[in-house]
């Protein structure tokens, strides 16, 4: 037996690094970004992947069935099926999940007639905005927007400690904090009170 048992066993247990998930330079179906629009969904990106309420290639089916436990108002963001889309907002309404698309174009996010360079800054705004009054859509279902269902629900105590200083000081006020230059830079890193 050439190289041994021992050498097919390490390479068998080599632990081998995922996939990047999003590759900008492999062929997709989207259309091509330009230089600012590529800039905005790298780092839409990001902060999703940090927010903990984003799913990926979650099939409608298996985001509705999750979300079918949940409280009203729960959402989460996954990947668009529909090929010119980038993603779909799936929410716990009154009769039950439903998902919508979040379109995106001259440079921003847009639902439900908003806009924002970011999909976190667009969720933080339906909140608050349902909060005072529900969107109503086409199908006449009302929407509110509580909060996220994220992949591990029990955060960590940093993200916590993040949460709630953006919530009571905002990114501005932050900045007036006397932070330490580490725990700041970890705070700006997903700048969000949600």
């Amino acid at each position: 037996m050439v190289g041994g048992s021992t050498q097919l066993d390490a390479l068998a247990n080599v632990r081998r690094p995922e996939p990047p998930r999003f590759q900008p330079d492999q062929p997709t179906h989207f259309r091509t970004f330009r230089n600012q629009e590529r800039e905005i969904v790298d780092r839409t990106l990001r902060f999703l992947e940090e927010s903990g309420f984003y799913w990926g290639p979650l099939p409608v089916d298996q985001a509705h069935a999750m979300l079918t436990a949940e409280p009203v108002g729960t959402f989460l963001v996954r990947d668009s099926t529909q090929a010119n889309h980038l993603f779909s907002l799936s929410v716990r309404a009154e009769k039950g999940p439903v998902s919508m698309r979040i379109l995106f174009d001259k440079e921003h996010f847009w639902f439900n007639n908003a806009h924002f360079d970011c999909i976190v800054k667009l969720l933080e705004y339906c909140v608050d905005s349902t909060q005072i009054k529900p969107f109503t859509f086409d199908c006449e279902v009302s929407v509110v927007f509580y909060k996220p269902l994220r992949r591990n629900p029990i955060p960590k105590l940093q993200q916590l400690c993040r949460r709630n200083i953006i919530s009571h000081h905002g990114v501005e006020g932050m900045r007036k904090l006397p932070l330490v230059s580490r725990l700041r830079k970890y705070i700006e890193e997903f700048p969000f009170k949600m």
